[in-house]
This record gives C-alpha cells, structure tokens and sequence, in this order.
C-alpha cells in the first residue's frame, strides 16, 4: 500500500493516557513522606502515609484541570465537593493500594515495553519524521509545555504499565454472554408508555408559615448551610511576555530585515498535483517476486504510452493503492518533502501536466506516475506581512527578557515582601488588585489568571501568608507566566448570624416542608388509586426511553426498574426538590437487535464486569494491606484548604 507522510505543522497538547484510574499525580509509594503519628495525615495505606500536604496539592490539580476542560461555562464551587475530595483521596488511596502489590508481586516494565507504550499516544507518535526517525527534542519541549521532565514521564506511564499488569489479568477474566447482551439491549432500548400525576412542592409551599422558634431551630441545626468562607482584598502582579512585549521597541530596518533574511517563510512552495498506479511489491520480496512486478508494471506504462487517456481507468483497474485507484490513482496537491523521495524526485522532475513518467521504485512497490497540476511557489509582498513580523520580532525579544529576568523577579517581589511598587516600576508591570478572593479558583484560564489558579491560591492562603501579609515567593501558573500575591484585608471563614441568615433559613425551611406535603399528598393518592377508590388527575400518555430529555432522572430510574410482567403497573416516585410523582406504567416497546448491536452491546457489558471485577480487586487489597482513612471531609471544604 502507497502512503505518503505529510510533516506536521502543529504540536497538540500530550495526553497521558488513563489504563484504569484518573491521572491524577503519581507520587509513588517513594513520594509519600514517611512519618510517625497520625497527625496532618489523610489516610495511611499499608503503613504508607498520605498526608494532608499531598492530599490537597492532588486535589487543586483536579480542580484546575476540570477548570480548564469546562472553562468558564460552570461555577467550580458546585464541582469542589467534600464528595469530590473523597473521590480523590479514595484514587490516592488505590494508586497506593496497587503499588504496593506491584512490588509484593515484583513485577518490572522492561525498556522497550515503556517505549512501545509513550509511541502509542498519538500527539508524539506524531513525532516521528518521515523518514522514520524520532524527534528527541520536539518530545522534550511537548513534556516541558506540560511541566514534565522525560524522567518525570516516563516513571508515571510506567507506574501506570505496572498498574495495569497487577490489575489487568483480573478484569480481563470477566467475560459476558451473549444472551446477557441481548438481554441489556432490549432493556436499554425500550419504550416505555406512562401517565403521570405530578404532586410539586410549589403548589404546597403556601401553606407552609413557619414560626420564629421553628425558624431559629431550623437555623441552630443547619449552621454549615450558612457558612462563608474566608476571603481577602489582595494586591497582586503577573509577569509573562505579553505584559513586557508592550515596552519593546521593534525599528523598521530591523523588520525589513526580517523579510530579507527568510524569504522561505512567507511564501508558499511549489505544490504538484499526481495520480498513480501502485503495482505493490514489498523491500523484502525475492526477486522473483521484484521481477514479476515490474514486469506487470512495464507493461502498464507500455499501454499508457500508446494512450495516455487511458490513466485513469487503468488505475481503478489495476492500482494496488487502495487509497487512490477508486479516484483514478488522484492523490491531490502535495510538496515536495510530503512524498516519499523517489516519488517526489520523479513529479517533480517533470516540466507539464499530462506528461507520465515510471515505472519508479519506492519501498512500497512501482508507481507510474502522472503530472496533472502544478501551483507554483509564491512569496508575500513585504507589505503584507511586516506588522506580523514586527510583532514576531517583539515577541522574541520579550520572550528573551522574561527568561533573563524571571529570576530576578521572584528574589525582588520577596525582598521587598511589603510592596509591588519596585518590581512594577522596573518592569513595567500593572499591580492588580481584587475583592473577596477565597482559596477556590474563579471562572478562567489558570495558565493565565493567577486567581482562576488553585496552586496560586493555595500559596496566597497559606499559613505564612495569612499571618504575615507579605508578599508570597513567585508562583509558576503557566508556560512563561508567574504571579506573586499578597493579602491585603482578610475576613476569616465564619457563619451567618440568624439575623443576617433569616431569608435564606426562611426560604430553605418552606421548601423542604413543601417537599414533605407534597410527598404525602402524593402517597395518598398512590394508596386510593392502588385500592380502586379513586383516579388522581392523569397527564397524557408518553412515551419514555433511557435517558430521554426533560425528564427526572429519579422518575426514569423507577420506570425502567419497574416490574413489567404485570401491567399497568403503578408506581410512587419521589423527586428531590420538586415533590412526588405518581406513575401508571401502561406498555413497554422492545425493538428487534441484529447481531452487530447485541455485538456491542455484549461488549459494553464485558466492560462493566471487569471494572466490578478491578473494584472487587480493590477492595480485597484494602484488607489485605489495611487502610485507614483520617481525613473528614466538611461542606465547607474546596481545593484551596
């Protein structure tokens, strides 16, 4: 098969790739301080400490990631939960858990196994040249754009290589029937037809009229609901490229200059247009084999000689280039160094379209060739392009001066740990400053919004800097971007007094009562409908499939859990914050599955048993190593600590 490399353009952010849990930091059981007692721990692990430090340094990572995944389309206070904290620590908890059977077991990931494993993430499988060989260097900068040494790297997916081999033989255990397929298939894609009657909290919460004393109860039992937690007026200054590229000076001359010296980049090469035929024939063939081919070759291109017309058609006749022979052997426009050299040697060799040259020898077999384009090379008028050089120019000169200077920014805004004012006059820098910061991220792009940066915040609400209210040492948010902080004014983390919190006590305790009314009302006339005394008022008939839209999860659930050898089956579901649902489940619609779809389906359910199966591992391993687990998450907990 003919396949040509086309070289890219553009590095994509490396992705380490997940075997079985989140990547979440790998410290290895070597990274976890060895301490005595139980104090600032989070959990112990076979005699392993967790501590708190590590704890929430791996859960500020979390929060920003998710950070820069959702942007600012949702409030990462609603993700930052104590639920949120325990999932983390409980990855922790497993990623110890693992390790230590690892070395139990004695299981190694030799070299080449670590290496088969990095070339299979496509953004540096990507890496490799077309003639084969790797880029080292372009592999080092994609790691050190994601803050990793090689060493770094690699010790993680090879942390991650054993993990895989100390769990992966037992998920893969787990295999599912086919009749167990087909069986989730038909539940999964049912119809299900329903009425409902819906009883709300909003048509109860009128009569609701709460006392004073049922108020300051509700208040006194619900205090965490009422909490605000810590935060601070601060100053703050980021330094970055962008922000000194503003005081460079870029001359006219120096542009021109520029554009003189690499014509190469503002213009276009020359681009051919090609179509083949591909007799295949591999390099390690006999030479029988070598022979045979080009001798049917010879006589393809003997036929083309006396009727070039013909090209196309002998093509999707006889090409062995699956890619192309349906399109008339057509490969499109390409450069010069997109083929491989022999090809590209031959087209561009030649001096029109229609003219057809070969048989030529590539290692995937013997091409005759047609040239049926050509776009010459073009340059940029000088014009055109200088504003976007002199801001290239800029740039550099900027990155160049952060990178001399960078040092010297940090040791300055800590010896004069008072004020921004020195470092802000020298470099030009704007001092920031904001209102009611907490030690969870805003909405933004961490890599550049010092507060929308948990590991920012975390060293801005710090013990050494609540105390002294100096400026903290100088923190790497992003590539070429740090941020020094200080705390101006801060309000401690308090509660609400019943007085300031009476609206929302009021609010909160009229809808969970609402909720309750609505509940019984709805049980009730569960009851008479069930006893025949009665028919509540019916919505219409609908028709209800797994994860249909605008409906309640909970009213879902209960519906494709129901019981239907017996219908109308009747059903009572109650709906957090919304009230009760009384449902009549009338038919159920199961479609007809081919084979391809229990197929799939069959292999969903396979993947499902061997992560029981890896849970049910897990678990066995918690007894087996013993786990304590010391932190107690609050609702007031969030990744800043």
């Amino acid at each position: 098969m003919f396949e040509f490399v086309r070289r890219h353009t553009k590095l994509l952010q490396v992705i380490l790739f997940v075997l079985i849990f989140p990547s979440f930091v790998l410290f290895g059981i070597q990274g976890y301080d060895r301490m005595t007692g139980d104090a600032n721990l989070a959990a112990k692990v076979g005699g392993v400490p967790i501590p708190m430090e590590q704890f929430d340094e791996v859960q500020r990572q979390q929060v920003a990631r998710l950070q820069q995944m959702l942007g600012g389309s949702i409030d990462i206070r609603a993700i930052d939960t104590p639920a949120m904290r325990m999932r983390t620590l409980n990855g922790m908890i497993d990623q110890v858990l693992i390790e230590l059977a690892v070395n139990k077991e004695h299981l190694v990931v030799g070299d080449s196994a670590l290496q088969n494993a990095i070339l299979q993430i496509p953004q540096i499988a990507a890496l490799r040249r077309p003639d084969g060989s790797f880029d080292v260097a372009a592999y080092r900068n994609l790691l050190q754009e994601q803050g990793l040494t090689t060493q770094q790297f690699e010790g993680q997916v090879r942390t991650q290589l054993l993990q895989q081999q100390a769990i992966g033989a037992i998920g893969d255990a787990a295999i599912a029937s086919r009749a167990m397929g087909k069986v989730m298939y038909d539940w999964k894609h049912q119809t299900r037809t329903v009425r409902v009657a819906m009883y709300t909290s909003a048509d109860e919460a009128a009569k609701v009229q709460p006392t004073e004393a049922e108020l300051q109860a509700f208040y006194d039992q619900h205090k965490d609901a009422f909490s605000v937690p810590a935060h601070a007026s601060i100053a703050y200054v980021v330094l970055d490229p962008s922000v000194l590229a503003q005081s460079v000076t870029v001359t006219p001359q120096q542009v021109r200059a520029y554009y003189d010296q690499h014509p190469t980049k503002f213009g276009t090469a020359e681009e051919r247009r090609a179509s083949h035929i591909l007799i295949a024939v591999s390099e390690h063939a006999s030479a029988a084999q070598v022979a045979a081919a080009k001798a049917k070759a010879d006589a393809i291109a003997a036929e083309l000689k006396k009727d070039p017309s013909r090209f196309a058609a002998l093509a999707k006749q006889d090409s062995q280039d699956p890619g192309s022979a349906a399109s008339g052997g057509d490969l499109g426009y390409f450069t010069r160094d997109a083929m491989v050299k022999p090809f590209s040697d031959a087209v561009f060799a030649l001096s029109k379209p229609g003219q057809i040259v070969g048989p030529v020898r590539t290692q995937y077999g013997f091409h005759i060739i047609e040239l049926t384009g050509i776009k010459p090379a073009q340059v940029q008028p000088f014009a055109q392009v200088q504003a976007s050089i002199a801001q290239q120019l800029r740039t550099a000169a900027a990155r160049k001066r952060y990178a001399e200077i960078v040092d010297k920014f940090g040791n300055e805004v800590y010896e004069d740990s008072r004020s921004f004012k020195t470092v802000a006059t020298k470099y030009q820098l704007q001092v920031q400053h904001a209102q009611d910061v907490t030690s969870t991220p805003r909405a933004g792009d961490p890599k550049t919004d010092p507060l929308a940066n948990a590991r920012f915040l975390g060293a801005l609400f710090g013990a050494n800097s609540l105390r002294d209210r100096r400026n903290i040492a100088a923190v790497e948010i992003g590539p070429d971007t740090v941020a020094s902080g200080r705390i101006i004014d801060e309000q401690p983390a308090t509660t609400l007094t019943f007085a300031q919190a009476q609206d929302k006590v009021r609010a909160m305790l009229v809808a969970q009562r609402a909720e309750q009314l609505a509940t019984q009302a709805g049980e009730a006339a569960l009851q008479q409908v069930r006893a025949g005394k009665a028919q509540p008022s019916w919505g219409a008939s609908q028709p209800l499939t797994q994860g249909e839209k605008g409906v309640a999860p909970a009213l879902l659930k209960a519906v494709f859990s129901a019981d239907t050898a017996k219908l109308p089956q009747l059903l009572g579901v109650a709906l957090p914050g919304q009230g009760y649902a009384v449902v009549s489940l009338d038919a159920v619609q199961t479609p007809t599955a081919d084979a391809a779809q229990i197929k799939a389906q069959t292999a969903e359910q396979e993947q499902a048993l061997q992560q029981a199966v890896t849970d049910a591992y897990l678990q066995t391993l918690r007894s087996r190593f013993g786990v304590k687990v010391l932190y107690k998450p609050k609702s007031h907990d969030s990744a800043g600590g």
